[in-house]
């Protein structure tokens, strides 16, 4: 497994203030309160737009490895599947009912192998 670094986490930057903050919408705030106590409680934490721009490109840099995981995996099972002499490579849906269809060949080709 990969460390924590190398997705990028940047939302735990400390937040700063921009320069427009009072006009600023207030989707761009999170409210995190705890004792009612005064002096115990922690006042609102501000995400600036900057944060917010950081979190989502670390967010689809994890999206796009995952899905480029993904993709590998269906190559590699491609490779297992007999070739039915087909131009074009199967679709993800086509390759999962081949796979199902041939997993299910070989198991009824040794269910029927004879009993010695």
């Amino acid at each position: 497994m990969e460390s924590s670094e190398s997705y990028g986490y940047l939302y735990m930057l400390t937040p700063q203030q921009p320069a427009d903050w009072a006009t600023a919408s207030y989707d761009s705030y999170s409210e995190e309160t705890s004792s009612p106590e005064p002096g115990g409680g922690r006042s609102k934490s501000r995400v600036t737009p900057l944060i917010l721009r950081k979190r989502r490109l670390a967010a689809n840099a994890r999206e796009r490895r995952r899905m480029q995981n993904l993709n590998q995996a269906f190559d590699r099972l491609r490779t297992f599947l007999p070739q039915l002499g087909q131009d074009r490579q199967l679709s993800k849906y086509e390759t999962l009912q081949m796979a199902q269809t041939y997993i299910t060949a070989l198991y009824d080709l040794l269910d029927q192998r004879p009993q010695n």
